[in-house]
């Protein structure tokens, strides 16, 4: 124990006495900064694998080796001989490299997969490397006396380095965090410490006689400003260089976080952050009771622009309209982008209908808002389904269900609207998707029907034609209005082979009809894109007999706005064929009169909705009238559909349509009663 504390007192005495203090402060200053960094970097070259770790070795080794090489070389320079003192130029070059070689190679070491054997080894190298610089460069100092060595003291001091250089290195190993580097650091400064005035003890120099001048204290002071100087850059460097790469890394790392969580054209929130901060929200629902409004956002009409105008134009309208949903809803809700033209947003804290639909209302606004993008006025809407937490759910699979369904009900009333999710709706939906199942049998075991209006002259009161109108009784819900199940066909893709089979089949009845009796047919929008048409009309004429003539197509406006070019072929090629076309629905829609003037039309048919309020409604009237003098001027045959009563007969008599049909003048009747009325009825009153 005494020879313990006589040791601690000469390795201090030492310190005090043998030493400028000066010298030793700075050494302690770069002892400490170099500790530090290189703790710092040993860090992550043991965290490194592949030629990265090859990198990160080398850049530790030269910054620890440099620090502790000169933390040495300036604590030595500040040793006072009281004898002259030189320094051997190679000697001190050698122990400079040996420091950072041998730090590499226990580096190198360290950082192997032998977890037990690795620490001791790794740090065991770079403690025998530092003791190995020190005693060479302790060579290198020359000076002109008589050299004594304790050797206790120096295999102390290789004792202190080797442990407390494997103890860092199993720190670091073990560890993460700041804590373990400022572990480790302190470990390599003691390592350091230990070793440089642990060997500095052992050593002791005896002035010879007629030799009393010491060391140039000018010079040496010197030449330790420039080695802190040089070795500071050299540590300075080092972790200048971690720091940077730590920044890339941490960029780069924010970069590949941020495209993971947004939606790479539109910056919004993507279908995974969406997804999970929709699960966190119904978390916490649970938990304080926080309600909140999850919306579905769907934009409408906008295939037409892709189409149109092409992708790159449509994706323009994406990132505006991304932007412009950011706007609509308020700081702090959440935007994101979950499909195509899907949208969705997170509004928290709102619990009831009215704040949603104040949301969703100014969504559909901003929406809608016409734009400008390379000279082309681009317009189109959104739909909005809402459902509220927890009164509609807390689960994310409830919400988004029921979102879904309101959002279907929006856009399947109109669109540009929103609805808020209710009870009644699922049963809306779950009628839609019984309805779309047996809709797909009833096409596999021909299950339809059809059935023939009469249309009559309106002036000799005779039959001239008949509409054939489609029926269809559902074996589980009965019979199915057309204005319900014509739309679900459209969504299914079965709309075009009904389409196709009502025309070959009301051909073949019209065929028995009377030569004078014609024959109309509907025609759906997605029948009239369709380029088979024309030879569906033509293998159906051909099949059936009936003549060209007596065949007329009835098409609406709005199966004119998609792709009216498409849509002014398939009618231009149906015309020459010799078979007629009517506008059906004629005032509800656009009503555009160039149609009128560009596409192959001879009949238009005013819209019951302005018949069955004749003749009371003055602006029905008023309509009534135009449009029977438009025809009238473009050689057009007028007829008007919706005819319920003796007034509405006598007004539409007195103002110019050709022909009326109706309930007043005949209801829709099978096949055989209305071959039987073609042969034998001839006025509507008998009818």
């Amino acid at each position: 124990m005494r020879a313990r504390a006589r040791g601690f007192m000469l390795i201090v005495g030492c310190i005090i006495n043998d030493h400028n203090l000066w010298f030793v402060l700075m050494a302690a200053v770069m002892c400490i900064a170099g500790s530090m960094v290189s703790a710092t970097l040993f860090r992550r070259t043991l965290s490194e694998d592949g030629i990265a770790r090859v990198h990160w070795c080398f850049l530790s080794a030269v910054t620890a080796g440099a620090a502790t090489w000169a933390t040495h070389f300036i604590a030595m320079l500040g040793y006072q001989p009281n004898t002259p003192v030189t320094l051997d130029g190679a000697l001190t070059v050698v122990s400079a490299l040996i420091a950072v070689a041998g730090i590499g190679a226990g580096l190198a070491l360290a950082s192997s997969k032998f977890a037990r054997l690795a620490p001791l080894l790794g740090g065991s190298i770079i403690g025998l490397a530092m003791g190995a610089m020190h005693y060479v460069g302790m060579f290198a100092y020359r000076v002109d006396g008589i050299v004594h060595w304790d050797w206790r003291y120096v295999v102390a001091s290789m004792v202190i380095a080797i442990t407390c250089s494997s103890l860092a290195i199993r720190v670091l190993r073990r560890s993460f965090g700041a804590l373990g580097i400022w572990h480790a650091g302190t470990l390599l400064m003691l390592a350091i410490i230990g070793l440089h005035f642990g060997g500095m003890a052992g050593f002791s120099v005896s002035a010879m006689p007629g030799f009393s001048q010491g060391a140039n204290s000018e010079a040496f002071a010197a030449l330790a400003t420039a080695i802190a100087m040089v070795a500071l850059l050299i540590v300075g460097t080092g972790i200048s260089t971690y720091l940077v790469e730590r920044k890339t890394s941490s960029d780069g790392e924010s970069r590949i976080a941020h495209i993971a969580m947004h939606d790479a054209l539109t910056n919004l929130a993507n279908r995974h952050q969406f997804t999970e901060a929709l699960r966190l929200e119904c978390d916490k629902i649970e938990l304080f009771g926080r309600p909140f409004a999850l919306m579905m956002v769907d934009l409408d009409r906008f295939k037409p622009i892709n189409d149109t105008l092409g992708h790159p134009v449509g994706d323009v309208v994406l990132q505006r309209l991304a932007h412009r949903l950011t706007l609509a809803v308020r700081d702090g809700d959440m935007a994101a982008r979950i499909g195509g033209d899907e949208f969705a947003v997170l509004c928290f804290g709102i619990g009831d209908h009215r704040q949603a639909s104040i949301i969703a209302e100014r969504i559909i606004e901003i929406l809608s808002r016409p734009m400008i993008i390379d000279g082309n006025v681009v317009e189109l809407s959104g739909s909005v389904g809402v459902a509220l937490a927890p009164d509609h759910g807390v689960t994310p699979d409830v919400l988004i269900q029921h979102a879904d369904i309101a959002l279907y009900s929006a856009k399947h009333n109109g669109k540009q609207t929103y609805r808020v999710f209710e009870p009644t709706l699922m049963e809306a939906i779950q009628r839609r998707r019984a309805l779309e199942a047996s809709l797909r049998r009833a096409c596999m075991r021909d299950e339809f029907t059809i059935v023939y209006q009469p249309v009559f002259a309106s002036q000799s009161g005779a039959i001239s034609g008949a509409e054939a109108l489609l029926r269809w009784t559902c074996p589980d819900q009965g019979e199915i209005s057309p204005t319900e199940f014509i739309p679900i066909a459209e969504d299914l893709g079965l709309v075009t082979r009904i389409g196709a089979d009502v025309l070959r089949q009301a051909c073949k009845d019209a065929a028995s009809w009377p030569g004078h009796i014609d024959l109309a047919v509907n025609v759906s929008p997605v029948q009239l894109l369709d380029p088979r048409l024309p030879q569906i009309v033509t293998q159906s004429l051909a099949d059936s007999g009936l003549a060209p003539h007596r065949l007329e197509l009835e098409i609406t406006e709005t199966a004119l706005l998609n792709n009216d070019l498409a849509a002014l072929r398939t009618l231009t090629h149906i015309r020459d064929l010799g078979v007629r076309i009517s506008l059906d629905d004629f005032g509800t829609g656009y009503s555009s009169l160039s149609y009128l003037h560009r596409f192959p039309i001879s009949r238009i048919k005013i819209d019951k909705s302005f018949i069955q309020k004749l003749p009371d409604d003055v602006g029905s009237a008023s309509i009534v009238r135009a449009i029977a003098q438009l025809g009238a001027s473009l050689n057009m045959k007028i007829t008007a559909e919706g005819i319920e009563t003796d007034s509405q007969l006598s007004f539409i008599r007195d103002h110019g349509c050709d022909e009326v049909q109706g309930f007043l003048t005949g209801r829709p009747i099978p096949p055989a009663a209305f071959l039987a009325l073609a042969g034998t009825q001839t006025d509507f009153a008998e009818a």
